[in-house]
């Protein structure tokens, strides 16, 4: 008995739609994009004047825009968009991206990156999900902990103690901090025993956790991972 083949239907293909400024730049783009047989390059412009129009006109699933041909007047006019865009540039443009993701703009892939790596950010950004390389999400995590309100907490610490807090959470020693300030151990200690007090924490590390949390202070990762607690909760 002869089984029939299943028939499974073809994957929709995604529109896309190239915004670079260079020729070289956007025939590579769509050489990567264009070997996964789901995106297909719908149309190309190379200024922001005509992108408007052209996504109007061809209705793109999303929309990838060279970092290179924003100025800071073109910033803004990318929320306006009625499609998900993806950025593109290079590693530098990172703090750049940061800044200018918005409902529209839902990620940033490296020109670098291989098809795959490119062709999965642009399906993600048509999807609606955000596709954002782990150095950019860092720097966004630490713009958006450093943008919120701090706690008044904090205003109660003298700049001594806000200065003691800050050479904690670099991983300092009792000792360290008062050569560094050049006053007596005995005083590091009082202004820790203070300002532990008024932020209402145990210990060094909590008192850390949250100077981190509230952006008052930025926390250097890899000395705090070598560190460890034993130097923030020495006296």
């Amino acid at each position: 008995m002869a089984f029939e083949r299943e028939h499974r239907p073809a994957e929709p293909v995604t529109e896309v739609l190239l915004a670079e400024q260079g020729p070289l730049d956007r025939a590579e783009t769509r050489r990567k994009l264009e070997q996964d047989p789901a995106l297909r390059v719908s149309a190309e412009v190379e200024s922001l004047a005509s992108l408007r129009a052209v996504v109007r006109a061809v209705s793109p699933s999303a929309v990838v825009v060279g970092v290179d041909l924003l100025g800071r007047a073109d910033e803004a006019s990318l929320a306006d968009l009625v499609v998900p865009v993806l950025l593109i540039g290079g590693p530098e443009d990172g703090d750049r991206v940061a800044r200018l993701l918005s409902s529209r703009v839902r990620g940033f892939a490296c020109r670098s990156s291989g098809a795959l790596e490119l062709a999965g950010a642009v399906r993600a950004v048509a999807a609606g999900h955000a596709s954002l390389p782990p150095a950019v999400a860092g720097k966004l995590l630490d713009t958006l902990v450093r943008d919120q309100p701090r706690p008044a907490v904090f205003d109660q610490l003298t700049q001594r103690e806000r200065d003691v807090l800050q050479y904690i959470s670099q991983g300092m020693t009792t000792a360290e901090i008062a050569a560094e300030m050049v006053v007596q151990v005995s005083t590091i200690k009082s202004h820790i025993y203070h300002l532990l007090q008024k932020l209402r924490v145990r210990d060094r590390t909590q008192a850390v956790a949250l100077a981190y949390r509230s952006g008052i202070v930025h926390l250097p990762a890899q000395r705090f991972a070598d560190s460890g607690d034993a130097r923030l909760t020495s006296a």
